[in-house]
C-alpha cells in the first residue's frame, strides 16, 4: 500500500474538504504505480473543471511530504499554473522549482495552459477526479466521526460545496445535514425567486435619472434577446459594466431592473459577504460558488457591490497583502472563467473607481465604466412621481422639484414612503404638503453671497473664452442648497474638452488660469475673495496647484527635466522649497493674467453675473449674445 493510498493517522488532513481531496489525488497519482509507490517522477495534474489550484494545494504537498508542512524541501517540488499565467514565467518556475528533483508534481488548471516544454519533462499527465460519495463517506468517518451510505454521500454532493462543507459537522449525524441543508437550500431559492419575482422590482424602461447606464442597459436586453433567438453571437454581447457614483444614486437598484428588463436570473454579492463565510478559504468558495450559480442560471446577472473593497494589488503594503493578493486574483480568476461561458453578466459597483485594480477593467472584463450623476430637477419629480404611483396630483409635484435639490434617488424614495406613511395614518391619499413635511430646510442662496458666486463664475466663462481654453456649455448658480449633502456647490461653469491632444506648457497655464479666474473676478469687483475657491475635494486652487506641480515636477515644461515624485503620498516631492517657490510663481503669474483679461472685459463681467444673480442660468447661446453686446470684435477693435 501507498503513502498515497493510506496516509498514517498524523498526516490525516485536518478537514472534511481537505481530506476528500486528498482522495482524488490518491486516486489521480495511482494511474502511475512507481510515482504512488514513492519512485522518482514528475506529475502534471489536471483540476476539475470549476476548481483552482489553490484548493489542492495543501493535499498535494501533504501527499508528497508524508505529512503537512510549509517547506518540501531539496528534493520534492510543487508548482501551480493558472490561466493567469505567461508560459515563459511557468518554464522559469519550472525550471527552478521541479525539473532537477527527486519527485515533482505541477497542478494546472487545463491541460491547453501547460506548456510543452513541462509536457515533455511529465511521466504522465493525470486529470484530477471529481469528489466521489466514496471519498465522502471516507472523510465523514475519518475527520468526522461520522458514519454515512453512499446515497446520503451522494444527495449531500449535489448541494453547493460552499453549504456542503460548512454543514457537516463533528459528531452530527447525516440525517441531520441533510435536513438543514435542504431547508437552507429552500430558504435561499424561495428568498432569490421572492426578490427576482417581486412586482416591487421596477424594470428599467421605467426607471429615471440613470442616463448612459440606462441607454447601456437598454442596448444589453436588445442584444440578450437576439442571443436567445440565435440572431446574435456571445461575443458580440457586453460581459462587462462598472457603475461608479455617490452613495444613493441607486447603483443597486439598477442592477435589479437591469435584470428584470433583460429577464435574467439576479445575483447580488459583495465582499463583505464573501468574508462572512469564515477564513480565506471559505471566502473563496464563497465568491466561485456566486459565480458558479450564475452559469448554472444563465442567463444572468452577477452584482458586485462595494467593489473598491477588494481592492487595488499595487496598493497592498500592509502585513495582510498576501491574503488581498490571493482574493483580488480569485476575482479575475471568476471573471476571467466566465469570458468564454454564455449567459452570464458582470456588474461591478463602487463609489471609488480609482481604487479598484486596473486588471478588473480590461477588456473583456469590467471594460464599461459608467458614472451615475445626481438626478437633476426634471429627472428628480420623475422619480418621485414613479415612487407614488399616481397617489398625489402630478402638476402639484412639479413644485417640489426645486425643493429636492441635492436629494439622491435613494432620498427621494425615503421622501415618498414617508408620506405615504402619513396618508395611511390619516385615513386619506398623499397630499403636497406630506411630502413638504418630510423636505429638509434648504438653504437659500441669496444676497450678497449669491451676488459673489455669480461674479466668481462669471469669471472663469470670460476667461476661458478669451484664452480659448475648452468649448462653453453653460453656467448657473443654484437658487438654495441642502444641508444634507457634505460639499455644497453654489453655483458651477461647464466647458467640453477634447478626450485627446496636444498638450504644451501653454495649454497648462491657460487652465491654471481659467481655475484662478474666478477669485481674480472676485478681487476686480469687490476687492477681495472669499473661500470659494478653496472648498470642496475638487476646488479652483487644489486644481490649479497640482497643474503647477505637474508643469514644474513631472512634465519638464519648467526649468529642468527631472521627474520628481509630487502625488500625494509622495515622499519628498512637495516639500522641496525651490519646487514650491516655482509653483507659486506660476500661481502668481496666472492670477495677474486672469485679473487683467477680466479688467479688460468689466462690462461683459458686470452684466454677466448680474444675468446669473437673477436667472441663475446663461446659456452657451445667451453667452454669445451678452459677448456680441458687451465685446466689440477684436477686427473692428483693432480697425479703430
Amino acid at each position: 500500500m501507498s503513502k498515497f493510498e493510506k496516509p498514517r493517522k498524523r498526516q490525516k488532513p485536518a478537514s472534511t474538504y481537505g481530506f476528500a481531496l486528498h482522495c482524488c489525488i490518491t486516486r489521480a497519482v495511482r494511474a502511475v504505480p512507481a510515482f504512488a509507490a514513492g519512485a522518482p517522477g514528475i506529475l502534471v495534474l489536471i483540476t476539475p473543471p470549476g476548481k483552482t489550484t489553490f484548493d489542492y494545494v495543501k493535499p498535494i504537498t501533504t501527499a508528497l511530504h508524508g505529512s503537512e508542512v510549509d517547506y518540501l524541501g531539496r528534493d520534492l517540488g510543487f508548482m501551480c499554473i493558472t490561466s493567469r499565467d505567461r508560459p515563459a514565467k511557468s518554464i522559469g518556475e519550472f525550471e527552478t522549482e521541479c525539473r532537477d528533483k527527486h519527485r515533482a508534481i505541477v497542478i494546472a488548471e487545463s491541460r491547453e495552459i501547460v506548456p510543452t516544454v513541462i509536457s515533455l519533462a511529465a511521466d504522465a499527465v493525470i486529470d484530477i477526479p471529481p469528489i466521489t460519495p466514496k471519498d465522502l463517506q471516507a472523510a465523514c468517518r475519518c475527520v468526522l466521526k461520522i458514519e454515512a451510505t453512499e446515497a446520503q454521500a451522494a444527495e449531500a454532493l449535489s448541494y453547493p460545496e460552499v453549504m456542503l462543507w460548512s454543514a457537516l459537522r463533528v459528531g452530527r449525524p447525516m440525517d441531520d445535514t441533510l435536513r438543514r441543508l435542504k431547508e437552507a437550500t429552500e430558504a435561499e431559492n424561495n428568498a432569490v425567486n421572492s426578490r427576482d419575482r417581486s412586482t416591487n422590482v421596477t424594470r428599467l424602461e421605467d426607471m429615471h435619472g440613470y442616463g448612459q447606464a440606462k441607454d447601456w442597459g437598454l442596448q444589453l436586453a436588445t442584444d440578450l434577446a437576439q442571443w436567445r433567438d440565435g440572431k446574435l453571437d456571445w461575443s458580440d454581447v457586453d460581459k462587462g459594466l462598472l457603475l461608479s457614483g455617490p452613495p444613493g444614486v441607486g447603483k443597486t437598484q439598477f442592477a435589479r431592473s437591469l435584470a428584470a428588463t433583460c429577464d435574467c436570473h439576479f445575483i447580488a454579492s459583495s465582499l463583505g459577504q464573501w468574508q462572512a463565510k469564515g477564513h480565506l478559504g471559505d471566502l473563496l468558495k464563497a465568491m466561485r460558488a456566486d459565480f458558479d450559480a450564475a452559469r448554472q442560471n444563465a442567463p444572468a446577472i452577477i452584482f458586485l457591490d462595494e467593489l473598491d473593497s477588494i481592492g487595488d494589488r499595487e496598493s497592498f503594503t500592509h502585513e495582510h497583502a498576501s491574503y488581498s493578493v490571493q482574493v483580488v486574483n480569485a476575482l479575475l480568476e471568476c471573471i476571467d472563467g466566465i469570458a468564454g461561458r454564455e449567459g452570464v453578466i458582470v456588474v461591478g459597483a463602487t463609489n471609488n473607481p480609482d481604487r479598484i485594480d486596473p486588471a478588473l477593467r480590461r477588456a473583456g472584463r469590467l471594460d464599461k465604466h459608467v458614472t451615475i450623476g445626481m438626478p437633476d430637477e426634471e429627472e428628480r419629480v420623475a422619480i418621485l412621481r414613479h415612487h407614488l404611483g399616481g397617489s398625489a396630483p402630478s402638476a402639484d409635484l412639479e413644485l417640489l422639484g426645486p425643493q429636492m435639490e441635492g436629494m439622491s434617488g435613494a432620498d427621494i424614495e425615503q421622501l415618498a414612503r414617508h408620506a405615504r406613511r402619513i396618508a395611511r395614518r390619516e385615513r386619506r391619499a398623499v397630499t403636497v404638503d406630506d411630502l413638504r413635511a418630510n423636505l429638509p430646510c434648504l438653504i437659500p442662496v441669496e444676497g450678497f453671497y449669491r451676488q459673489t458666486v455669480s461674479v466668481h463664475e462669471a469669471g472663469h466663462v470670460i476667461a476661458a473664452d478669451e484664452i480659448g481654453y475648452g468649448e462653453f456649455v453653460g453656467v448657473y448658480v443654484a437658487r438654495q442648497l441642502n444641508p444634507r449633502i457634505q460639499e455644497h456647490q453654489a453655483g458651477a461653469a461647464g466647458f467640453r474638452y477634447e478626450p485627446i491632444s496636444f498638450r504644451d506648457r501653454q495649454s497648462y497655464l491657460d487652465e491654471i488660469c481659467t481655475n484662478l479666474a474666478g477669485m481674480a473676478a472676485e478681487h476686480i469687483v469687490f476687492g477681495r475673495h472669499g473661500d470659494g475657491s478653496g472648498v470642496g475635494s475638487d476646488n479652483d486652487l487644489r486644481r490649479a496647484t497640482e497643474l503647477a506641480f505637474r508643469i514644474e515636477a513631472n512634465f519638464g515644461m519648467g526649468d529642468g527635466l527631472r521627474f520628481v515624485d509630487v502625488s500625494s503620498d509622495g515622499n519628498s516631492g512637495r516639500w522641496d522649497r525651490q519646487l514650491t517657490q516655482k509653483v507659486d510663481q506660476v500661481l502668481k503669474a496666472e492670477f495677474e493674467r486672469a485679473k487683467n483679461i477680466l479688467s479688460n472685459e468689466r462690462p461683459l463681467l458686470e452684466a454677466l453675473s448680474k444675468e446669473l444673480q437673477e436667472i441663475g442660468l446663461v446659456s452657451a447661446e445667451r453667452f454669445q449674445e451678452l459677448r456680441r453686446k458687451f465685446r466689440p470684435p477684436k477686427e473692428t477693435a483693432l480697425a479703430s
